[in-house]
C-alpha cells in the first residue's frame, strides 16, 4: 500500500509563543521514522510529510495529496498539536472523502474513544506503541482482511466507538529497523539552543519506558518497564548520523538514560572504544537520584556535554506531592558534583503545581537562582489526560480550560489561556510569573559575564542580543494590538440613530467624559478577546453597532444580534463590513446550530433579561467546547449610580440584574477564566463596571 504519514504544523511558535520560539527546536518526528521504516520492511511504499520543517499548511498538505496516489493517511496527534491535527484530518478528508484516515499518538491513545467521538473523519485510531499495530492494519487492510480483532485500535461500527485491547509492549526495540530519516528533509532540523553546540545536531531514541512514580508524568504508551536498544544498535544508527547526515552532536533521547548503570557504562566505553568519541559531542536527561561520579566522569570522558535533570521545584512538600522521591539536598548535591566534573546543566522546573502558594512559586525561582544552572527552563504545570494530577484536578473540576491548545508548559509567552492555575490563584499572574522566572535567573550580572566569555561567533552573539531583548520586552507593560475599539464618529453614530430605537445614546453623547469613559469600558471588554480563534464571533445584543467595525477586522465572521438592528445595519453600509451579518431576534431562542461561535460578546445586554438563566443556557448551547464569553455589565453599586445621577441619566427600567447577579448565573455554565473591574481594576468598590472572560466547559 502507499502511505503517506503526516506531522501536523504545530510550529515553535505554537508551542513556545512569538518571542521564545525563535529558540525552540525542529526535531526530526522520529515516531514516524520509526513507523515508516517498520511499513517499509513490510513492503509498503511511504511518504513522510513533516509540515513544520517544510513549512506546510493544512492546503499545502491536501496540494501534496493530489500531487500523488495514497491509499491511506496516518497523522500524529499530541495533546498540544490536537487543533492542528484535527484541522488536517478535516481538511484531507473534505478534499479526498474517500481516503482512509489514521490517527496515533498519546493523544488518541489516552482518549480513544473522545478523539473519534468529536472527529467523524477519523476512520481509525492506533493506540499505544505503533510500529507493529500499524504494520498489522496496513496489512489487513491491504489483504482484505478484517481490521476488527487487531489489537491497539480504536474504530466506529454501528455508530459505536470500538476500543479494542492494548496491544503487548515491544519487548525488544531492535526487532525495529533504525527510523527512516531518509524520508525527512534532515537539512531542517536543529535542537533549542540550549541544547546543542552545532547546527548538524540529530536524535537518537534510547530507550522506553520510565520505572518512576512522578505524578505528572504519563506512563500509558511505554509503560514503566525500561527497554533498551543494544549497545551495538546505537551505535550504528550514530554512525548513521555522523556518515550521512554530518552530525557532530547527538541527542541521546531516553526518559533517564542513567538509570541502568550497567547500560549507560557500556554505552560510554564502546562511544570511546569506536572513537566516537572524537567526532561528536552529546547531551542527555537523567534524575537527580540515579548518576554518580564515577558515572559522570565516564559520560565526560564519552563526550557528554549536558545534561538536562528534571528539578521541578523548590519546595520539598511539593517534591513529595508529585512523587519525585528525591530531595533537595540530593539536588545540591548533584549539581554540586556535576559541575566539578565539567559537565554543563539544563534545569527544569514547573510553576504552578496543584497546590503550590505563591510563596513557593517564589521559592522555586529562588532555588533555581541558588543551584545556578547553566540553562534554566520554567514551565506552568500542565495537567496532560493519562496523568496522577490530571485525574486529580479534573475530580476537583479545577480545569480552567477545555481547549486542547490551551494545554502547552509555556502557556505565559503563548497567547490564548491555560489548563490549570492553583486554587486562589489567577492565569494573569502564571502568566506574568513564569516570564518573571525567566528574568530573575537570566538577568543576573554572573549570568551576563558567563554569557560574555561564551561568545566566540557572530551567530553567538546574535543570539544572546535577542534573548536579552525578548527577556527586557517582558518588563515592558504590552499592548494588545488589537485592545482598542475603533471609535465611530459622534456625528456618524448620531446619524445612523436618526428615525430608529438605539439602547446606547452615550456614544454620541455630547458629553466628552462620557463618551471617553464608554469607549474606553469595549477598549477594557476587547483586551479579554482569545486571539488564536478568529474563525466566527457573535456579537449578542450589538444594539446600535458600535463594535461591529473592530469585530470585522478581527474575525473572518461576525454575526450580530439585537431586537433593534436598523442603526447597526447602517453602521455595517457605512464601512462595507462584508464578513458581517445582522439578526433581529431577542435572544431567548437563537438561530444557531449547537458549537457555531468560539466566540460570544455580551456587552451590556445580560442585565436587559428577566429570564437570564433561560438567555445563558441558550447561548452556551451555541459556544464551542472551550469557547468563550466575554461579559461587561454595570455594577450597580454606589458609585456608578452616583455617576448615573451626575451625567443626567435615569437607570432604565429594564435593568434586572447587577454585574454580581449575572456572574452567578453565568458560573452554572462556564468557568471564570478572567475577571477585571473598569475603570480601575484594583478598587472594584469604585468599579461602574464588571467584566470578564468565561471558558466554556467541555461536555
Amino acid at each position: 500500500m502507499r502511505v503517506l504519514l503526516i506531522n501536523p504544523p504545530y510550529t515553535a511558535e505554537d508551542r513556545y509563543g512569538k518571542d521564545l520560539g525563535k529558540f525552540g527546536p525542529l526535531n526530526e518526528p522520529l515516531g514516524l521514522a520509526y513507523l515508516a521504516a517498520n511499513l517499509e520492511r513490510g513492503g509498503h511504499v511511504v511518504t513522510i510529510l513533516d509540515a513544520p520543517a517544510l513549512d506546510l499548511t493544512s492546503v499545502g498538505i491536501c496540494k501534496s495529496i493530489e500531487a500523488e496516489s495514497y491509499d491511506l493517511i496516518g497523522v500524529t496527534m499530541l495533546t498540544p498539536m490536537y487543533s492542528r491535527s484535527v484541522e488536517v484530518v478535516r481538511a484531507v478528508k473534505k478534499a479526498f472523502p474517500e481516503l482512509t484516515i489514521v490517527v496515533g499518538g498519546p493523544h488518541p491513545t489516552i482518549l480513544p474513544r473522545e478523539t473519534l467521538i468529536e472527529n467523524k473523519e477519523i476512520d481509525f485510531a492506533v493506540i499505544g506503541e505503533g510500529e507493529v499495530v500499524f504494520l498489522n492494519f496496513v496489512n489487513a487492510l491491504e489483504n482484505n482482511e478484517n481490521t476488527e480483532d487487531i489489537p491497539g485500535i480504536a474504530y466506529r461500527k454501528n455508530n459505536t466507538v470500538i476500543v479494542n485491547q492494548p496491544p503487548d509492549m515491544i519487548a525488544h526495540l531492535d526487532d525495529l529497523p533504525i527510523p527512516a530519516r531518509h524520508l525527512l528533509p534532515m537539512h531542517a532540523y536543529h535542537m533549542t539552543e540550549s541544547r546543542t553546540q552545532s547546527e548538524h545536531a540529530f536524535t537518537v531514541s534510547v530507550s522506553r519506558g520510565c520505572p518512576f512514580n512522578c505524578a505528572f508524568c504519563c506512563r500509558i504508551i511505554f509503560g514503566r518497564k525500561v527497554r533498551h536498544h543494544s549497545v551495538d544498535r546505537i551505535i550504528d544508527e550514530i554512525n548513521i548520523l555522523v556518515n550521512d547526515y554530518g552530525a557532530r552532536e547527538i541527542n541521546l533521547e531516553a526518559d533517564t538514560l542513567t538509570v541502568n548503570k550497567h547500560f549507560i557504562n557500556s554505552l560510554c566505553e564502546r562511544i570511546i572504544d569506536s572513537g566516537l568519541s572524537k567526532k561528536i559531542t552529546w547531551t542527555c536527561e537523567s534524575r537527580i537520584d540515579t548518576v554518580n561520579e564515577d558515572i559522570l566522569k565516564k559520560m565526560k570522558e564519552a563526550g557528554c556535554w549536558e545534561i538536562s535533570y528534571g528539578v521541578e521545584t523548590g519546595s520539598q512538600r511539593l517534591l513529595d506531592f508529585i512523587h519525585k522521591d528525591i530531595s533537595l539536598g540530593q539536588i545540591e548535591k548533584t549539581f554540586a558534583i556535576t559541575k566539578r566534573i565539567g559537565i554543563s546543566i539544563r534545569a527544569f522546573y514547573m510553576l504552578g503545581i496543584p497546590t503550590e502558594t505563591r510563596e513557593e512559586s517564589l521559592k522555586t525561582i529562588s532555588f533555581a537562582k541558588e543551584l545556578d544552572a547553566r540553562w534554566s527552563q520554567f514551565t506552568v504545570f500542565t495537567p496532560f489526560p493519562g496523568t496522577e494530577l490530571y485525574d486529580l484536578v479534573v475530580k476537583e473540576g479545577a480545569l480552567k480550560s477545555q481547549d486542547w491548545a490551551d494545554y502547552k508548559t509555556h502557556g505565559g509567552w503563548t497567547r490564548g489561556g491555560l489548563a490549570y492555575v492553583p486554587k486562589g490563584r489567577s492565569i494573569e499572574e502564571m502568566k506574568k510569573l513564569q516570564k518573571q522566572a525567566y528574568r530573575a535567573v537570566y538577568l543576573r550580572p554572573r549570568v551576563f559575564i558567563r554569557f560574555l566569555r561564551d561568545i566566540n561567533s557572530m551567530k553567538k552573539i546574535k543570539e544572546y542580543v535577542i534573548g536579552f531583548w525578548v527577556l527586557l520586552k517582558t518588563m515592558i507593560p504590552s499592548r494588545n494590538s488589537n485592545s482598542r475599539v475603533v471609535r465611530i464618529n459622534r456625528e456618524d453614530l448620531k446619524r445612523f440613530a436618526e428615525d430608529v430605537y438605539v439602547d446606547s445614546p452615550v456614544y454620541f453623547s455630547p458629553n466628552r467624559l462620557v463618551r471617553f469613559i464608554n469607549w474606553k469600558k469595549l477598549d477594557s471588554v476587547l483586551s479579554l478577546l482569545l486571539p488564536q480563534e478568529r474563525h466566527r464571533a457573535l456579537d449578542f445584543g450589538c444594539g446600535n453597532g458600535v463594535m461591529l467595525p473592530t469585530l470585522s477586522g478581527i474575525f473572518d465572521t461576525v454575526v450580530g444580534i439585537d431586537l433593534h438592528t436598523s442603526a447597526a445595519s447602517r453602521v455595517i453600509h457605512r464601512y462595507s463590513l462584508n464578513n458581517v451579518s445582522l439578526i433581529r431576534t431577542n435572544g431567548m431562542k437563537l438561530p444557531f446550530k449547537d458549537d457555531t461561535f468560539y466566540t460570544v460578546l455580551t456587552t451590556s445586554v445580560l442585565e436587559h433579561f428577566t429570564d437570564l438563566e433561560e438567555v445563558v443556557a441558550e447561548i452556551a448551547r451555541i459556544i464551542k467546547p472551550g469557547g468563550s464569553l466575554l461579559f461587561l455589565s454595570p455594577t450597580e453599586n454606589m458609585f456608578y449610580r452616583f455617576g448615573r445621577l451626575l451625567f443626567g441619566f435615569k437607570k432604565p427600567e429594564d435593568h434586572y440584574y447587577s454585574a454580581k447577579e449575572i456572574k452567578v448565573i453565568l458560573k452554572k455554565f462556564f468557568y471564570v477564566e478572567v475577571e477585571k473591574h473598569f475603570p480601575v481594576n484594583f478598587l472594584p468598590f469604585i468599579s461602574m463596571y464588571r467584566l470578564g472572560r468565561f471558558r466554556m466547559k467541555r461536555l
